[in-house]
């Protein structure tokens, strides 16, 4: 799960503060959580739950039988699996 927050900055403590909703909870559940800033592309996002990263080819079926193939595999330069 990814969120997009607006951060409010306490600069004489040296803090930054967060009020994630109810839905955003579960990400601040883990021992790290990952800052970055906002992109460009997402400038117009209201704050809150970032839809899901969608990766076409990794869901495109047709694909799957040249992945599979052994010689596939060794043309490529990088050693991956598709999941």
């Amino acid at each position: 799960m990814r969120v997009l927050l607006r951060p409010v900055l306490v600069p004489e403590l040296g803090l930054v503060i967060v009020k994630p909703g109810c839905e955003s909870m579960p990400v601040f559940h883990n021992t790290r959580v990952l800052v970055e800033p906002e992109p460009k592309s997402m400038r117009n996002l209201s704050s809150g739950v970032v839809p899901a990263v969608r990766q076409p080819l990794a869901e495109d079926k047709s694909l799957l039988p040249f992945f599979q193939r052994r010689t596939s595999d060794s043309c490529c330069w990088w050693r991956w699996r598709i999941v």
